[in-house]
């Protein structure tokens, strides 16, 4: 049967009718203590049961992080050390997802709530696969497909290996968050490690864009040597020449 103009333009009114209706309707937050919102760093914490393997010390007493750490190099660190970053960030709360907005490297998280299983196929990468869950209000993230990082600037390594995962708990009270981070990788821990974060939440505060070129990263490209005004000229000296105009 054909059909006038006038009847899809009343068809393609009443989705858009139908779509506002169920922006309307749906909850913003739908757990108690939401975590939406733009959130700075309060207390780093320590880490708790950070026992290093035989292999993981003989990593970390070769490293350099001169040439052996890939932020250096304006590459994202992974997981752990971007959660661990003093810049700011934002969470953005969805019915069947959350988003994590990082401002160190422009490090995007999506956590998946809808309780999917990976394909076998899945990649390994530097901030993994994460599934979450809510527990009232706590906000529970396993991590799992991580790719081989470092954990600390000192250099101490997660193996990426098989079975190693990390786990968050997250829990809102008012405008003060505490996250709690679990790692366990048996490959270079003797034992799961612990570290809580706590952070403010700041309405004014924004996520920039963060800027690393890496011909202006030649950190890594001089050994510190202690001497910071040496270290500076070396830097100086490595920086590509300015162009001159015409």
């Amino acid at each position: 049967m054909m059909r006038s103009p006038l009847w899809f333009v009343r068809r393609l009114r009443a989705h858009r009718c139908a779509g506002l209706l169920v922006l309307v309707v749906s909850p913003a937050f739908a757990q108690p203590g939401s975590l939406q919102g733009h959130w700075i760093m309060d207390d780093r914490g320590r880490w708790r049961g950070l026992e290093l393997t035989d292999a993981a010390q003989q990593a970390v007493a070769a490293f350099d992080r001169a040439v052996d750490d890939p932020s250096m190099r304006c590459v994202p660190p992974g997981l752990i050390r971007t959660a661990e970053s003093q810049a700011p960030f934002e969470i953005v709360e969805q019915d069947n997802q959350i988003f994590i907005l990082y401002e160190a490297f422009n490090v995007i998280r999506r956590i998946y709530l809808d309780g999917r299983t990976p394909p076998d196929w899945w990649l390994q990468t530097p901030q993994g696969l994460s599934m979450g869950r809510w527990e009232g209000d706590t906000l529970i993230v396993e991590t799992t497909h991580l790719a081989p990082h470092l954990l600390n600037d000192d250099g101490r390594p997660f193996s990426g290996e098989p079975g190693t995962r990390v786990v968050e708990r997250f829990r809102a009270s008012g405008d003060r968050m505490e996250a709690e981070f679990t790692v366990e990788d048996s490959a270079s821990l003797r034992q799961a490690a612990t570290r809580t974060f706590t952070y403010d939440r700041d309405p004014n505060e924004l996520v920039l864009h963060f800027q690393c070129d890496p011909l202006d990263a030649t950190g890594w490209r001089v050994r510190a040597t202690g001497d910071s005004l040496r270290d500076l000229l070396q830097w100086m000296d490595l920086r590509p020449p300015v162009p001159e105009r015409e």
